[in-house]
């Protein structure tokens, strides 16, 4: 009921201002339904109907392209977000794995060097006092640590 009073006072002002003032504000004219902005219309000439209906779907339009950039610019704001951090996991990635490359080119040294000890042994039989006790101390290095912690 009160949309109709609002209504009838709008129309009311329209006829005694003359035809440029508008029928409604651009709130009210975009906040009806179809069946209230058809009961609103009737009486008006067609000129005048199509030119309210006209200006209803240039602000419907207006309000979808408003709220298509605003989501458009949070979707990009997340994009660009998920990419730091993926580029974060990369870097990480690639610290790893330059660690692990580094233990594992130690690790193949040390391999190397106890096959020519090895080798060295079969060729020549073993010292008397190394094939009593053998120790092997392997030391990590720093960025070794790093790579675990």
């Amino acid at each position: 009921m009160a949309a109709d009073g609002l209504s009838s006072k709008a129309l009311k002002v329209k006829r005694e201002l003359g035809e440029n003032t508008p029928l409604l504000s651009d709130e009210e004219l975009m906040g009806l339904s179809v069946r209230e902005l058809n009961h609103h219309l009737r009486g008006l000439s067609k000129e005048e109907v199509a030119r309210l209906k006209q200006r209803r779907r240039t602000l419907k339009n207006r309000g979808y392209a408003a709220s298509c950039r605003v989501k458009r610019v949070c979707q990009k704001e997340e994009l660009q977000k998920q990419k730091m951090e993926l580029e974060w996991e990369v870097d990480k990635l690639a610290r790893e794995n330059a660690a692990m490359r580094l233990e594992l080119d130690t690790l193949r040294g040390k391999y190397e060097a106890l096959q020519g000890f090895a080798r060295t042994v079969a060729a020549h039989g073993p010292p008397a006092k190394v094939a009593t006790a053998s120790v092997i101390t392997i030391v990590k290095s720093s960025a070794n640590q790093a790579a675990y912690s």
